[in-house]
This record gives structure tokens, C-alpha cells and sequence, in this order.
């Protein structure tokens, strides 16, 4: 009798975790190899805008990109813009100093529009980037979440990024991975961190 441990499974979600940095830069490795391979990706950011993050510019190119060989990636911006525009970079976790407002859960709701369509379509890579923590801190609720997840279907790989994910969720994943915080320089830097 084989161990489950050993058996292969199809891949079907997988979470990035954690408080440490990296969740949303593997993201980008995996949708790099995807798209090399010829694999059509959609990329769905919760929590930033292109003009003020530093990855906009070459995920554009990428999404640009006309040669045959290569995948298709499809790259929106929605949800809370969580990047100040100051010179450190800093984040408003989640909301304004107000709380969450009403423009935050309605382009989080865009966003979780765009998954749905994209699982409709089955997209071969659906990436989620900070949905989790849209969904932990209420912006929008598990319950407008859980069904459009629950739309994935193979071939469709759901990737989702935050720092922790409810256990109904964790129970789904086939891959989960942390990242753990164990010092911090202190700042967002531009080229790295955002």
C-alpha cells in the first residue's frame, strides 16, 4: 500500500501564506513558467493599482506579448489600493483611516468578477493576490468568496495569496506554502518589496 504523502494528485489550489515577504513575488515565478510553457494565466490583484506598483510596466509587456510559442496572461487591478504613494512605500492595510468604505468592496467585487470569469473560462492558472485578506478582514465576506472558488474545475490551477486562509479552505488546497517574517529592514522598497 502507497502512503498518500507519495501519491500524486492533481493540482487544484494553492495557497501562499504568512507574514513574511515572497508570497506575491512566487506568484510571479509561477506565472513566469506558466506563460513560457504556453499556459493562458490570469493574475488578479486585491490590493494595488499598476501605476504605483513596480511589477505593472512588465507584467503589461508580458500580457503584450504576441509570439506564438507563448502563453496568454491577463492582468487586473481592483480591490483596495493598499500602496501609499509617499517615498516609503507604506501600505493602508485594508481600508481607509474611515474604515472600509464602500468603493473598497465594490472594486473587490469586480475583482472577485473577474475569477469567476476567468475559472468560467478555465484559464489554466487563476491567481488571486491578496484575496485572502480581503475575505479575513471583511472587505467582502467568506460567503460572496466561497462560491466563486468553489466554481474551479480541472484543468484550472486557483492560486491565492494572504496571510492565513479560513480551514475550509486549507482543507481544499493540494499545495500550501508559508513564508515566515523573521526581520524586516523596516520599509516597502521600490523594486523589491513593491
Amino acid at each position: 500500500m502507497t502512503s498518500s504523502i507519495h501519491s500524486p494528485t492533481q493540482e487544484r489550489i494553492r495557497l501562499y501564506l504568512g507574514t513574511g515577504c515572497g508570497k506575491t513575488t512566487a506568484t510571479f515565478g509561477l506565472l513566469l513558467r506558466a506563460i513560457s510553457c504556453g499556459k493562458t494565466v490570469t493574475l488578479v490583484f486585491f490590493d494595488k493599482l499598476e501605476a504605483n506598483s513596480s511589477e505593472g510596466k512588465g507584467l503589461r509587456l508580458l500580457s503584450q506579448a504576441n509570439d506564438p510559442a507563448f502563453g496568454k496572461l491577463q492582468v487586473y487591478y481592483t480591490g483596495v489600493n493598499r500602496i501609499g504613494t509617499g517615498p516609503l512605500g507604506s501600505f493602508r492595510f485594508y481600508g481607509s483611516p474611515n474604515g472600509i468604505l464602500p468603493e473598497d468592496t465594490s472594486a473587490a467585487m469586480q475583482g472577485l468578477a473577474y475569477v469567476k470569469e476567468a475559472l468560467h473560462c478555465k484559464h489554466d492558472i487563476v491567481i488571486c493576490d491578496e484575496l485572502l485578506d480581503i475575505g479575513r478582514v471583511g472587505i467582502i465576506s467568506w460567503d460572496e468568496i466561497r462560491p466563486v472558488l468553489q466554481l474551479r474545475s480541472d484543468p484550472t490551477v486557483l492560486v491565492l495569496t494572504g496571510r492565513r486562509a479560513p480551514d475550509w479552505l486549507m482543507d481544499m488546497a493540494t499545495t500550501i506554502s508559508s513564508t515566515v517574517q523573521l526581520r524586516h529592514h523596516g520599509r516597502a522598497i521600490q523594486g523589491m518589496d513593491c
